[in-house]
């Protein structure tokens, strides 16, 4: 009665009585998730809209199940209608914090922490739906609803607040387990978003894939972003020499593209020389991948809300164990030597790479503005 279910049309008492029950089960495990009564309440108007007024009699109890099933997969059509009719982002923190709790529950993220495989985290990636694409602006909703769950308030801490725009010694906003959470979560999400690129088209480099993409969908997009974070080495002084981690490609100058998609900003792609996507996730990832993944990014630009959002929360060791393994120079035997870190270059020491990072950037602006020839 709550949720106003509606009886199918034209079914029988028996049918009546399953369909009630597969619902019931349903509504019952998203009040356990942490769902709104507003988001419960559009799943029980996307159901008596598509299925009970719409699917002949022998096919509801299929169609039910598919669709209960789908609201366990982030992003998907029925999901993405009860996430938006919970009005959380730009209300309150605490509104916005339950949103994000029902997520990680529902994704299984809420049993993630630092110390979880990269197996572990891969699994979660199942939980998104793999059609949504890197621009759905289901992306910003998201991003939003994390940063008015964990954004200082001007009540609770004006001067925190008044730091951002002051550029005054900016700390970790994402606090708790539920911030580890989130910020483990951005790994996850960059992982799927390169796996739909990947899989989008038969041929082609990642690159070469990226930019048909961008260029087939319109998306709004940049190669301006800094990709220096995301070119970590050791400097040898006894050999004066740069070390690159592992598996790191020297093609195409040597040098990591950057490309950033949604706002220009959030969703983040690390291409290596030869094409190839660098994600934390990826099942034969290099030590170079690890060391110089992509992530997913909550803020809009690279700016403060940049730093709070996805920089800083790195810093109270909230990143993976098995990726803090990898940051360290090895030796012949595979041993690490943790005096031998892979750390980025200054802004300063980048003027060596301007030629072969221009290149790149122009080469790839030509393979979004025209069709790759046959």
């Amino acid at each position: 009665m709550l949720y106003g279910i509606k009886r199918p049309i034209s079914i029988n008492e028996e049918t009546w009585e399953k369909y009630q029950g597969e619902v019931t089960t349903n509504v019952l495990l998203l009040e356990k998730q942490g769902w709104a009564v507003d988001g419960i309440k559009a799943y029980a108007k996307y159901i008596n809209k598509n299925i009970a007024g719409k699917i002949p009699s022998g096919n509801v109890l299929v169609e039910i199940d598919k669709c209960n099933k789908q609201t366990q997969l982030v992003g998907s059509e029925v999901f993405k209608k009860m996430w938006y009719a919970w009005k959380a982002e730009g209300l309150s923190a605490s509104e916005s914090k339950k949103k994000l709790k029902m997520l990680m529950k529902v994704t299984g993220m809420d049993g993630i922490d630092e110390n979880s495989s990269a197996e572990e985290l891969r699994r979660i990636a199942n939980k998104i739906d793999p059609n949504l694409e890197p621009d759905d602006k289901f992306w910003g909703s998201l991003s939003s609803t994390v940063r008015t769950a964990f954004l200082p308030t001007p009540e609770g801490n004006p001067t925190a607040l008044a730091n951002i725009e002051k550029r005054i010694h900016i700390k970790n906003a994402l606090k708790g387990k539920l911030g580890k959470q989130v910020h483990l979560f951005r790994y996850v999400i960059s992982y799927q978003q390169a796996e739909y690129i990947s899989n989008l088209y038969a041929e082609g480099t990642d690159e070469e894939k990226l930019a048909r993409y961008i260029r087939e969908h319109k998306v709004d997009w940049s190669v301006d972003e800094s990709a220096r974070l995301h070119l970590k080495y050791y400097y040898d002084k006894e050999n004066d020499t740069d070390i690159f981690p592992e598996g790191h490609s020297y093609a195409n100058g040597g040098v990591n593209l950057k490309v950033v998609t949604n706002t220009r900003f959030r969703s983040e792609f690390i291409i290596n020389g030869d094409g190839k996507f660098l994600t934390l996730l990826d099942k034969d990832a290099t030590q170079d991948a690890v060391v110089n993944c992509s992530s997913f990014n909550y803020a809009t630009a690279n700016d403060d809300y940049h730093q709070m959002f996805d920089v800083k929360p790195a810093q109270p060791k909230y990143e993976p164990r098995f990726r803090d393994s990898e940051l360290y120079v090895k030796d012949k035997s595979g041993v690490l030597n943790e005096n031998k870190k892979y750390i980025a270059p200054e802004k300063r020491d980048m003027y060596k790479y301007n030629e072969d990072i221009k290149n790149r950037r122009d080469n790839f602006r030509k393979k979004t503005s025209h069709e790759r020839s046959n």
